[in-house]
């Protein structure tokens, strides 16, 4: 800033001098063509004065108070007196965790973003910030695919979360939106999307604690040999996950009817679906890098395409997650412990539950 005004100084003394010499047209454009390549230059913001700038249009350092008590019971009239204070009470500790996340973050983004001090996130950093805005952003969208929907505040709080997003890490823009999609004759149904068994009578084998691993191999891959798959994809930034998940892929634990492809970044599974590539079905984390359940099952929709695509999940079944999966065009939800494939019946439980969506898919004539 001290430089500019020095030159500025300079080019308004050689006007003057112009000037004085009864030329004011030409003191005119000298001005302007002194000035302007300056202007110019200080127009193109770097990519820490653009976050900088849509982190203020995010309402940065500006409360977003949670909707009073009064307004909100607009939203389920049809609800008695105990179901409305258990809403009322889940949105008020959801904005609670909200406000106390978005005080920290607008102190360490502005900071981050200084003009001369910007630079990246580094990796374990990133890792920090959304494993804290991972859960409570989950409720928050489950409580607008409820009755909150039109709720200002947590519309507000979800455009805050989609920039920081985008911030943090570019990949995440705009990762907590979503579209709704019509789903034909389906009827959501939270038992079903929870691929539960069909009945009480165990139509499929119940995982037992006791099952051995040369039992659990061998009817794993009996039912995922019976099932109409020839390609599947699966979609997890949990490394982890994906590792356990292709061993028992390679050692022959899902059979060898389907192949099985393994992507840890939505962006590699989109350029492969763009290229043609396609699945029988896509089993995906909610969020990931460069999008996640929600925004690939947006993507086929869009496109037409008929791939059922199921949260892997290790969040826990609430109908309100189930609600707002299921109107972003997802078809089922599997929740999964952080130590998938540590027990002999984990991957048993993975195959019936993906038996168990192709049961309601041919009850129901599910078009997906």
């Amino acid at each position: 800033m001290r430089k500019f005004s020095i030159f500025l100084f300079f080019v308004l003394l050689e006007a003057g001098t112009v000037w004085a010499q009864g030329k004011l047209p030409q003191a005119a454009g000298a001005v302007k063509k002194a000035v302007a390549p300056a202007a110019k230059k200080a127009a193109v913001l770097s990519p820490g004065a653009r976050r900088m700038h849509a982190l203020r249009e995010s309402a940065m350092f500006r409360k977003i108070s949670p909707t009073p008590q009064e307004d909100l019971r607009v939203f389920f009239p049809g609800l008695d007196a105990m179901q409305s204070k258990v809403l009322l009470a889940r949105y008020y500790q959801v904005m609670e965790e909200f406000s106390a996340f978005k005080k920290e973050m607008d102190v360490r983004l502005f900071y981050q973003f200084m003009p001369g001090e910007s630079s990246p996130f580094l990796p374990l950093e990133k890792e920090e910030i959304f494993r804290k805005m991972g859960n409570f952003s989950i409720r928050i969208l489950s409580l607008k695919a409820g009755p909150f929907r039109k709720d200002q505040a947590l519309i507000a709080a979800l455009d805050y979360l989609n920039k920081v997003a985008g911030m943090v890490d570019p990949t995440f823009q705009n990762i907590f939106g979503h579209q709704e999609w019509p789903r034909g004759n389906r009827v959501f149904n939270e038992k079903e999307f929870y691929l539960a068994d069909p009945s009480r009578f165990a139509l499929f084998p119940q995982v037992r604690a006791g099952d051995g691993a040369l039992f659990a191999f061998s009817r794993t891959k009996k039912i995922m040999e019976s099932l109409p798959l020839k390609q599947v994809a699966v979609l997890s930034d949990d490394q982890t996950l994906l590792a356990v998940l292709e061993r028992w892929y390679q050692d022959g634990g899902f059979g060898s009817r389907a192949r099985w492809f393994f992507y840890s970044s939505a962006k590699n599974l989109q350029r492969d679906l763009k290229f043609g590539k396609t699945f029988d079905l896509i089993l995906s984390d909610v969020l990931v890098p460069g999008g996640g359940g929600p925004m690939i099952a947006a993507e086929l929709r869009q496109s037409g395409a008929k791939v059922p695509v199921i949260a892997l999940t290790q969040y826990e079944e609430d109908i309100h997650t189930a609600q707002w999966l299921y109107s972003a065009g997802m078809d089922g939800m599997i929740s999964v412990n952080a130590y998938l494939g540590s027990r002999n019946g984990d991957m048993l439980f993975l195959a019936q539950k993906i038996k168990n969506y192709f049961h309601y898919r041919d009850l129901h004539h599910w078009p997906y």
